[in-house]
This record gives structure tokens, C-alpha cells and sequence, in this order.
């Protein structure tokens, strides 16, 4: 196989993994070690990411063919580049990143694309900060639990007063 059919299949890998992901970003690796790079890969595995060193050149070119690609874009795909695909949920693999980010200081965001839109590093950096989708369930949960109790004790309430007023008549009708 020829070293252009390995780059148009790499191509066409990355721009299958562009559709399938929800979020992606790019990040500059240099300074890991390959424990390091291993160590991410895996705890990205598990949160339905994926981290790949791939060509800029190559990246640019799927990111060209799928109409996701600005001149941003194409200056932060310069010099070393890893690729984090998230397929699930678009947040929780930034909040991994940032989590190793914060014990080992690399490595460095660069930017990334939500739904098809541009985000710088400081973009990134404050979506990391944002609760995870299953915390934002919770409390959206929450607050309509809340005021659905108050209405179940209201209307308890107002049963257990006409229980009791029921009671006290016939309670009254047999003393007399």
C-alpha cells in the first residue's frame, strides 16, 4: 500500500471519527512522557473519548472536507497536535483533560469545535468548569421534585383536615 493510500485512509478515518464525535480538541502533547500519553488514552477510553496523534496536515484536510475548518483552526494545527474525539458526552472528556492538566500541567489546549463551532483554549477552559451532564440531570430533577412535593403535601394536607373534621362530626352525632 502506498504512502497516499495510507494518508486517504487516514483521512477518511478521521473524518468518520469528526461525525461521530460531539466535541472535539486539540491539544499540544509536547512534554508528556508515553506512560503519560498511555495514562490519558486510557482514562479517556473510559469516559467514550478518544485521544489520537495524527498529521496536522491530514487533520486539516478532513476538517476541509467536512466544512469545519477557519483560519483559527488552522493556525492552532501547527507544530505537535493530539486530537480528543468525544463521543459521548462533549464535556466530561475536557474535564479529564483538565483534571491531568492540573497534576501534571500538560498537556496544553489549544481549542477545540462543539457542534461544529470554533472554541478557544479559554472557551475550553471555562466549559470545563461547567457541571457534568449527569449533575445538570440531577438538579434539573431536583427543582421540579420540589415544588411537586409541596403540591403532594398540600393536597395530603388538605385530605387529612377533611379526614378529621369527618371525624369530629360523627364523633359529635354520636354524643348527642
Amino acid at each position: 500500500m502506498s504512502k497516499k493510500d495510507i494518508n486517504i485512509e487516514t483521512v477518511q478515518s478521521i473524518k468518520e471519527k469528526l461525525e461521530k464525535a460531539k466535541a472535539v480538541t486539540f491539544t499540544d502533547y509536547v512534554g508528556l512522557t508515553a506512560s503519560d500519553l498511555t495514562e490519558l488514552r486510557q482514562t479517556l477510553k473510559d469516559n467514550d473519548a478518544e485521544l489520537a496523534v495524527i498529521k496536522n496536515t491530514l487533520v486539516k484536510v478532513a476538517l476541509e472536507d467536512k466544512k469545519m475548518s477557519s483560519d483559527e483552526l488552522k493556525k492552532d494545527l501547527e507544530g505537535p497536535t493530539a486530537v480528543v474525539f468525544a463521543y459521548d458526552d462533549p464535556v466530561k472528556p475536557i474535564k479529564v483533560l483538565f483534571d491531568f492538566i492540573g497534576k501534571l500541567e500538560l498537556p496544553r489546549i489549544k481549542s477545540a469545535i462543539f457542534d461544529g463551532t470554533y472554541s478557544t483554549a479559554e472557551d475550553v477552559e471555562t466549559i470545563s468548569k461547567l457541571p457534568g451532564r449527569e449533575q445538570l440531570i440531577a438538579q434539573v430533577v431536583g427543582g421540579l421534585k420540589s415544588p411537586l412535593n409541596g403540591i403532594v403535601s398540600t393536597f395530603s394536607g388538605v385530605q387529612r383536615k377533611f379526614v378529621y373534621a369527618v371525624a369530629a362530626v360523627a364523633k359529635q352525632k354520636e354524643s348527642q
